[in-house]
């Protein structure tokens, strides 16, 4: 029979912000998809509310095991059997476990599991301390969905997880032959859903050692390896092209990048970039060739500023963010260039999970942009509004429905700049199985009442490898396109 005693953490949870998605300046890409975290359930969802209401205060710490010993004197207990022992939506797994609840430490003296914040340790000894979220863990395997490691020793911090004595990550789960792609480093700081960074790194690709480098930064987010090629068919007036990022890490915050791609049709478009990012904000040089429903724009001496998002206050589920852009901008095909002022705040809510469950979230943003062209002199400004509503309707379907409204802001350039004045537009994805994902969008110009295009997308993942293609036939004007894009997945 399971026992189950409750004790309050003595120490205050550390607040870390919660960072809203930032909406850029591209109506095609606001709420075009929804991503249902897997690592959610219902009841962290209201765990998560329960925590933004009581911030300061302390969260009680739970044991749960076939047999269990507490003497309530000194804090002191003993689990045996199946050992859950969980705080928030910290969680460790063991058969043995003894700790003290006064002080918040458990030990894992005969190995278990750590779940905290997406990823799932398991080591041969573990220690953590459930009131300052720091720990230590032995001979680990694991990860998250996204990666996973193999290494001697773990540093658990309240904001990061540390693979301190050299180990392996790699994207590819299988066991009958090298991974496709994996990176040795003598360290890994993993910061959950925000980036990883590696020390002295070793890349390899089936067990080939293929380059080195002294610092790797990778942004969790990120679907498409920039380490790697990409190879793919941009369309009938793009042709086929070849990618490749070249990237300078200068230190955890600042880098530079070079995407470097040759199309058959429309010719050598690189892109360069300087970044560097902050907690609170980021500064991005750029210098280089944009694209825009095959329309080519040329971007020099481009600066944007972007401050990322944050609560007003704890507990209030609001966020504000905004960001701010200048650059000589250039159509060479219609021989105009002005200097392009833009800058944009944005109000959004935290996303709303309706009906308490995880399969149900509504997203909101309002926002103010602000667009200054030197060639015509003007300045053009936009209320905008968004809404989405995705629904997870089981374990291989999903489907959305968003409606926005954003005016035009440039009479020059139509890079950054909506489609239409009001849209509705719905989405349905199926996933028959782990290796495929097919995707129907459809977009619908509401201030002109028609069909304005529908898009087809189909994804299959190899082992590390994913190939993707996408259709759009735009109804509006009698027009279509072909997209394929083969690249090293990321996700």
């Amino acid at each position: 029979m399971k026992k189950m005693f409750l004790a309050a953490a003595l120490a205050a949870s550390i607040c870390v912000p919660v960072y809203a998605s930032q909406y850029e300046n591209s109506g095609d890409s606001v709420f075009d998809a929804p991503v249902f975290d897997e690592e959610v359930n219902a009841s962290q969802v209201v765990e998560k509310s329960d925590r933004e209401e009581n911030k300061g205060k302390a969260l009680p710490i739970n044991l749960t095991g076939d047999q269990a010993e507490y003497d309530s004197v000194s804090g002191d207990f003993h689990l045996s059997g199946n050992v859950v022992i969980t705080q928030g939506l910290e969680r460790l797994e063991t058969t043995h476990a003894h700790g003290n609840m006064k002080t918040g430490d458990v030990w894992l003296e005969q190995g278990g599991t750590v779940v905290e914040t997406g990823n799932r340790m398991t080591g041969k000894w573990v220690h953590y301390n459930f009131h300052t979220k720091t720990g230590e863990i032995k001979e680990i395997t694991g990860g998250s969905k996204k990666e996973w490691y193999d290494a001697p020793h773990a540093t658990i911090y309240s904001d990061k997880l540390v693979i301190d004595e050299g180990g392996v990550m790699s994207r590819c789960p299988s066991k009958e032959h090298p991974p496709c792609l994996s990176v040795k480093a003598t360290s890994f700081e993993i910061y959950p859903k925000d980036k990883m960074v590696a020390h002295d790194v070793k890349v390899y690709v089936r067990g080939k050692h293929i380059y080195s480098r002294d610092i790797w930064v990778n942004n969790l987010g990120d679907r498409k390896m920039s380490i790697m090629p990409r190879i793919g068919y941009g369309g009938s007036d793009n042709g086929a092209y070849i990618k490749v990022d070249a990237n300078w890490q200068f230190n955890e915050k600042t880098e530079a990048n070079a995407e470097l791609v040759k199309y058959s049709k429309a010719g050598y478009k690189p892109m360069y970039s300087l970044d560097h990012n902050e907690r609170n904000f980021s500064i991005e040089y750029k210098n280089g060739w944009e694209e825009d429903d095959d329309d080519w724009y040329k971007k020099q001496n481009n600066w944007k500023f972007r401050y990322k998002p944050h609560h007003f206050i704890d507990g209030l589920p609001l966020s504000y963010s905004g960001y701010f852009e200048y650059g000589l901008w250039k159509n060479e095909d219609r021989g105009w260039k002005s200097w392009h002022k833009e800058y944009a705040v944005y109000l959004s809510h935290d996303p709303i999970y309706l009906f308490n469950s995880k399969n149900t979230v509504l997203n909101l943003t309002v926002g103010k942009k602000w667009v200054n062209e030197s060639l015509t002199g003007d300045t053009l400004s936009t209320d905008m509004y968004y809404a989405t509503l995705s629904q997870k309707l089981g374990p291989k379907w999903s489907t959305w429905v968003g409606w926005y409204r954003e005016d035009l802001t440039s009479t020059l350039f139509d890079i950054g700049q909506p489609d239409m004045a009001k849209e509705l537009r719905n989405g349905l994805r199926w996933s028959p199985n782990k290796n495929d994902t097919f995707t129907i969008v459809n977009r619908y110009d509401i201030g002109k009442g028609h069909q304005y295009e529908t898009r087809y997308e189909w994804l299959h993942k190899f082992c590390c490898w994913a190939l993707e293609l996408s259709y759009e036939k735009e109804k509006a004007e009698d027009d279509s396109s072909l997209k394929i894009m083969y690249y090293f997945y990321n996700l």
